[in-house]
């Protein structure tokens, strides 16, 4: 899928559009995110959703698999926040917040009412954040973002180490790809026993293989006369959408409206 997010973003219906516009929306939708209720945020990830799949016209199915992705993450985290313990000499401190518990030892492991709830803020926050996230990620491509990040003063550093992060992401999923199809042309993973073998195997050579294009990607570099600064060319005219920017001025204040009352 990594290979497709390009796709998207260089073929999407707001590709045209001022990439400052765009971010600008998705900061101004993000930071509203992180400060209001779980109901305005329901209502975010609605509205986002809305602009991805039906302004963007990115497939619903590829925006919900990431979606997905990102929602699976913040349950892995959920029980650290739900499951609390403490000694059975606390037990009766701890009724109030109680949803059920089972004692093991001289502890006792809880559910907590708060920690549900908190648990809930924190994953509905996290969503909406993401929904911005992804926003940015299907609609501006990555050389457009970089320019942006320029204009706005951005350090030269932090741009160039997201270049190469950008850079090595793809080199990461290529060389893991690589190894899978090899593993499975080899029946690598007919039997359980054949499968952890094999992903063992797909770890260790993962680091060597990376170390590989990361040099053949150095030498690439050099050949090109690399001077120490990335230069990135985006021919693509922009312009400024009036339609896109009263429709976002007003939903922001749409959101602060409800989250006000």
């Amino acid at each position: 899928m990594h290979h497709h997010l390009d796709v998207y973003a260089y073929q999407n219906r707001l590709r045209q559009i001022a990439p400052v516009q765009k971010f600008g929306f998705a900061i101004a939708v993000l930071l509203i995110a992180s400060i209001v209720h779980p109901t305005v945020q329901v209502l975010i990830v609605v509205w986002l959703a809305i602009w991805t799949i039906g302004y963007a016209r990115i497939p619903a199915k590829v925006y919900f698999q990431l979606l997905t992705v990102a929602g699976i993450f913040l349950l892995m985290s959920i029980p650290a926040l739900v499951i609390n313990a403490v000694s059975i000499d606390q037990i009766a401190s701890i009724r109030v917040d109680e949803i059920q518990g089972v004692a093991l030892g001289s502890w006792y492991l809880f559910i907590s009412r708060s920690g549900m709830m908190q648990a809930a803020q924190i994953g509905m926050r996290s969503l909406s954040c993401t929904s911005c996230l992804l926003f940015i990620l299907f609609t501006i491509p990555f050389t457009d973002l970089l320019h942006l990040f320029r204009q706005l003063r951005v350090p030269t550093l932090i741009t160039e180490l997201l270049l190469l992060m950008y850079r090595f992401i793809f080199l990461f999923f290529d060389v893991v790809t690589e190894l899978q199809l090899a593993q499975q042309a080899r029946g690598g993973y007919r039997t359980r026993k054949r499968w952890m073998y094999s992903v063992g195997l797909l770890i260790s050579q993962l680091l060597v293989r990376s170390l590989h294009h990361y040099r053949d990607f150095s030498l690439a570099l050099n050949a090109r006369g690399f001077n120490g600064t990335f230069e990135v060319y985006s021919p693509q005219k922009h312009y400024y959408s009036r339609r896109y920017a009263i429709e976002s001025v007003l939903g922001c204040l749409g959101l602060l409206l409800l989250e006000f009352r």
